[in-house]
Parts: C-alpha cells; structure tokens; sequence
C-alpha cells in the first residue's frame, strides 16, 4: 500500500475539539447551532456523518433517531427530504455536511467521524471525499473511524487529510480476543492511520505511550471532567470534550490560519 503519512494540522493540537459542536441541555449536539458556538468560541468540532439512502451525508450520531428526535427512523433507510421530516428536540433540523461545511468555512478545524450502522460503506468514504472537494481549508479537515477498513480504504484514496483511528475497549460484545486486538492497537499498521483517538477511559496504558514515543499523535476522547482533562493532558496530544469548556490558547495574529 502506497499511503504517505499525514500529520494533524497545528490546529488540532493547539485547539481543544468540542464534541459533536458545543452542546448543553438547551442546545442539541451535531446541530448547526452547537457547531456555530463552538466556532465562535474558538473551539474546533468533531462531526458524526451517516450516509443516507439516496447518498447524502446527515451530520448524527445514531443510525436510530429516537434518542435526539423522538420519532422512529433509520437514517440509512431516508433520503435527504425525508430526513427533514425529523426535528431534533430543541426544534432544529439534522444538519448535512454540507450545511457544516458551510457554515465553518475554513474558521476552525473539523474532525469527522464516519458511523454506519452496520458494516462500513466504501460509497460513504467516497461521497465524504467528494464533499470536500472544494473545501477552502483541507488541512483544516481530518477524518476518523472506529473501522480498521474505513481508515484503510481512506488512507489509500486521499493524501490531502490526516486519517486517525478511533480506539476502545469492549467495543464488540462478547469477543475478548477482539476487544484486545483493537485496544492494543495490533492493525496501526494495517490501517496506515496517521493518529489515534483514544477512550480517556483506558489511558494511560502502554500501547498508546510506545505510539507516542514514535511521533504518533494522540487525541483523547470523551473528556467531560476536569480530572479526565488532567489525565488527557498528561497522556495525550489534545483533548475532545464536552460539558466543560477548557481554556483556549491566548489569541494572536492569524490564529487557525
């Protein structure tokens, strides 16, 4: 495989990710109104896309929509106009990707993380790609899945975006040999993925520090206290948060540029 290792942009390190926008009891996550406070805070974002039936990319995290709308549905098994017919629960609609990327405009780093419900889809990465095209700021994009395959079948098709591993453990029920192949990091290489995001739940340990010590960059997530903010910043690069609001780097002349 010919891929050519790509870092991440300054910007994700210096800049903490706020995860799925800037959301709170008022403000729904992955909607264009988290992702707006977020930019205008100064946060970057990590995004979630789903592919839709006629192609599309829905910015949300669960296949099912009953836990962020309140109504039945299978975002694989709608077209974009039937997804309007969803509201999340503060009222607003489910974002595309193009509606994100419209919005932030190159203004701060985006981290996007291909879900799928249950296998990983070669047309989503394609489409995400597509999508980008035209993008002013690419080095301002990265991608990342939990999929070994994803982050494969992207690394091998673009050498324009950092393309990280998400990681946990006991991922896949009942499969311990699994889990422990994923937690261990045994397919990196397979993959050929430029960074790991890693589970703040299961760090330190010793598979992500000897990563480290060889130049790979690490992103913990889901950092939502201030002793996991601590931990993070002892055992990783950068952070992806929620639920608290960690300082940001002092501003200076052509900050994010």
């Amino acid at each position: 495989m010919d891929s050519v290792k790509m870092k991440l942009n300054e910007n994700f390190i210096k800049y903490p990710i706020a995860h799925r926008g800037l959301h709170s009891e008022e403000v729904c996550e992955n909607s264009l109104e988290a992702f707006r406070l977020a930019v205008e805070k100064g946060y970057a974002i990590e995004i979630d896309v789903h592919l839709t039936l006629d192609g599309n990319l829905a910015v949300i995290h669960d296949s099912f929509l009953s836990r962020v709308t309140g109504k039945s549905g299978i975002v694989e098994q709608l077209t974009t106009q039937k997804l309007k017919d969803y509201r999340l629960r503060d009222g607003q609609r489910i974002p595309m990707l193009s509606d994100v990327l419209e919005l932030v405009d190159g203004r701060v780093p985006i981290l996007i993380e291909l879900k799928f419900r249950r296998k990983f889809n070669e047309r989503q990465a394609d489409v995400l790609l597509m999508q980008l095209k035209n993008y002013p700021r690419k080095d301002l994009v990265a991608m990342q899945s939990f999929h070994p395959k994803a982050v494969r079948y992207l690394k091998e098709r673009t050498r324009e975006y950092s393309v990280g591993y998400l990681c946990s453990f006991r991922l896949v029920r009942n499969h311990r040999f699994v889990n422990y192949v994923l937690l261990s990091l045994r397919l990196f290489r397979y993959m050929h993925a430029d960074f790991i995001s890693y589970d703040i739940n299961y760090l330190p340990n010793k598979y992500v520090a000897a990563k480290k010590k060889r130049g790979v960059q690490v992103l913990a997530w889901t950092v939502n206290s201030d002793e996991k903010e601590k931990r993070a910043r002892r055992t990783a690069d950068n952070i992806i948060f929620e639920h608290i609001l960690p300082p940001l780097p002092a501003p200076t002349d052509g900050a994010q540029a």
